[in-house]
């Protein structure tokens, strides 16, 4: 009697580039992906020179093979979720566009216009406008940060998040999350409802990718069924778990957000089930037990460490099932 098959694990692609420092990029987003038991593809558009204080060089890679991984990876593994990070060009934001369309999964658009470094990575302003006009409105959610919203409604001098959310929905975008809201937390408007996202924010100078980890964690929840509201929710109290307890032995003066490191003993216990909610369920659980051992050293935390557990009991089940 052969054994049952294993439930099918949830696939996520990421579109984005590589960071060869390993915090922020394809790479960050892999993590994110792993840290809540989500199988990560990727397809490579474009090459950086840089670590966690600021990008050095970049060079896109070549649209003809831009093309041949997204066919071959949607193709052969297929995709639950799909996010898309940075710009470089409008052919490129066109190629994207037109390979994406129809695929039955929830979009992630994240315009990597500027890092945490103050690093600019957009290709001109004809990307930001072709991804304006095409991807914005194929997605069922933006990702911006507040110094990325404002370019791209150009509204540079614009203070008030929900101001900058009606605009981007009014330039095509479905839904918007704003990261990075001075005061802290994020900002969702779903193009009905404008919502505070509350969270904790830490200055211990671990941000480097947490934009990328957020966005990716957010296409992780949508592609499992978890409700827009609920996944934004989930994504920054984790983002702000890995920058309270981040890689601070990388990097000089900037380091990385770390979504791992909590994660790795109870994932490797988790997956003796070889199943994927319940890796991501001890994953999330293990980012709540490490976190409170942070915690003995500041109250500030202490909020992280429930915010994982309700990370766990999302993905372990709470919300699946419920529409995106």
């Amino acid at each position: 009697m052969t054994a049952p098959r294993p439930p099918r694990r949830t696939r996520c692609l990421t579109i984005g580039s590589s960071d060869s420092s390993g915090g922020a990029g394809i790479q960050g987003d892999l993590k994110a992906f792993a840290s809540v038991g989500a199988y990560g593809a990727t397809v490579l558009v474009g090459v950086t020179a840089q670590s966690p204080a600021g990008v050095i060089a970049s060079a896109p890679v070549d649209l003809d093979l831009v093309a041949a991984q997204l066919d071959t990876v949607l193709a052969d593994i297929g995709a639950d979720g799909v996010k898309v990070g940075t710009t470089w060009s409008a052919a490129l934001m066109h190629l994207v566009a037109d390979r994406l369309a129809g695929i039955p999964a929830p979009l992630v658009v994240d315009p990597v216009l500027v890092t945490a470094a103050g690093s600019g990575l957009s290709g001109g302003q004809d990307a930001v406008d072709a991804l304006c006009e095409r991807l914005l409105p194929m997605a069922a959610v933006t990702t911006p940060n507040f110094a990325e919203a404002r370019r791209l409604t150009g509204l540079t001098d614009e203070t008030d998040p929900a101001v900058l959310a009606g605009a981007l929905v009014r330039r095509g975008a479905r839904a918007v999350v704003i990261t990075d809201v001075p005061g802290g937390g994020d900002w969702l408007f779903d193009g009905r409802r404008h919502r505070a996202v509350p969270g904790p924010r830490h200055a211990t100078g671990c941000e480097h990718g947490a934009g990328c980890a957020h966005s990716a964690l957010l296409t992780a929840f949508l592609a499992r069924g978890v409700a827009l509201p609920r996944a934004a929710e989930l994504a920054h109290r984790a983002v702000a778990a890995g920058v309270a307890n981040g890689a601070v032995d990388i990097g000089r003066d900037r380091h990385p957000v770390d979504l791992l490191t909590a994660t790795a003993a109870d994932t490797a216990t988790a997956t003796e089930t070889d199943t994927d909610t319940a890796t991501a369920t001890g994953a999330a659980a293990a980012v709540g037990a490490a976190t409170a051992t942070a915690t003995e050293t500041g109250a500030a935390t202490a909020t992280d460490t429930d915010a994982a557990a309700a990370v766990g009991a999302a993905v372990g089940g709470g919300d699946r099932g419920r529409p995106a």
